[in-house]
């Protein structure tokens, strides 16, 4: 593990509704016959010091070991309130953030991420584009934001995570347009996304 990654910590967003997916906790789909969330922990644990998981449900992870649950403080904001309660959590001044429905990360994607962060010197955020398509929640913010985060959150009638990085002192970074990286960046939105088990 990297210096710079143990100055982060990585969160994994495990509490939407799932209503695409037929209301079933997209956390506990099968990934090769894994429940993503142990997919998930098992690559963010080869980088990261701490790995919390966001989720309003945490009595179901009782049997993952080494899984540390945490539940929103500012009820029903959508991703920018499990953002919220992990920025207040976190150990380490930054956080590295994937949705539960983004089984596929790529330790190398994420690697490059640490090292454009650690290289900014007052960015809030570092969001990856793909395509010319910003992918917010798989991203790296500053935990000293909760403060700026807790007022939007309290004040803005727009509560989606694109609207708040255009408010706070977001970079860019353009990622290659790789199957690799494509691959890295795919949500599972519906069971019928999900590969050939």
């Amino acid at each position: 593990m990297s210096a710079a990654a143990k100055q982060l910590t990585a969160v994994i967003l495990a509490g939407g509704k799932n209503t695409r997916f037929g209301g079933s906790d997209k956390a506990f789909m099968l990934i090769d016959g894994v429940p993503v969330i142990k997919v998930l922990a098992r690559k963010l644990d080869n980088l990261f010091g701490e790995i919390l998981v966001v989720t309003n449900t945490p009595g179901r992870y009782a049997g993952f070991e080494g899984i540390v649950t945490i539940t929103d403080i500012i009820r029903d904001k959508g991703p920018l309130g499990g953002i919220h309660a992990a920025m207040k959590r976190a150990a380490a001044p930054a956080i590295f953030v994937v949705p539960c429905d983004m089984p596929f990360v790529d330790e190398d994607v994420i690697r490059k991420l640490i090292r454009r962060y650690e290289s900014l010197a007052e960015a809030d955020a570092l969001i990856p584009v793909l395509v010319e398509y910003p992918e917010p929640l798989h991203a790296i913010y500053r935990t000293a934001l909760a403060a700026d985060l807790e007022k939007f959150l309290a004040s803005s009638p727009d509560l989606s995570v694109r609207r708040f990085i255009a408010v706070i002192n977001a970079e860019y970074i353009e990622m290659p347009d790789t199957e690799r990286v494509r691959r890295a960046f795919t949500n599972i939105n519906t069971p019928d996304d999900l590969p050939a088990q």
